[in-house]
């Protein structure tokens, strides 16, 4: 029970840091655009290098969102629930099943991706300047995460410490 308490506040340290890390990501992107407007529209001296830095911070914010949306199960789904028709075992199965399927994934989506990196991740942006590996480490940092939180959401619907609503 307190390896799960651990794990459980574990994540949720994450949890409050990657939203922390959006937060600032799009206050970042906002003055990143708003400087650009400003500096195009007003001045009528743009940059080059906005888009391109606005661009990776998109990316960042993009990948890491997806990370808390699955920690708070946020992601689309079926209108229709199912769940209310099968027994608790069966929901149990079905969701190990699908969480499953998403840490595959997500090992294949951090296999490849770090590949990507490794292979061509030396080059710079054009612009910028900024090695190109640092707006695809977003993807495998985020698979990770990901897979962090379906490990634990699985752990917890094993040990009978789901959530409210979480098995319905």
């Amino acid at each position: 029970m307190q390896l799960t308490t651990f794990i459980s506040k574990t994540v949720e340290t994450i949890t409050v840091i990657l939203e922390g890390l959006v937060g600032i990501l799009m206050i970042f992107l906002l003055c990143i655009v708003s400087g650009e407007i400003i500096l195009r529209f007003v001045f009528n001296s743009p940059t080059s290098w906005s888009s391109e830095l606005a661009r990776f911070v998109l990316i960042w914010l993009t990948f890491t969102g997806a990370s808390i949306a699955t920690k708070r199960s946020l992601h689309l789904t079926m209108g229709f629930n199912i769940y209310r028709f099968i027994n608790t075992k069966k929901v149990k199965a079905i969701k190990i099943t699908v969480n499953t399927i998403i840490l595959l994934t997500m090992s294949l989506i951090f296999y490849f991706s770090t590949k990507v990196i490794f292979l061509s991740g030396a080059r710079m942006a054009p612009m910028t300047k900024i090695p190109m590996y640092l707006p695809w480490a977003a993807i495998p940092f985020n698979a990770v995460i990901i897979v962090g939180y379906i490990l634990e959401r699985s752990i917890r619907i094993l040990t009978d410490n789901a959530y409210d609503g979480e098995l319905s």
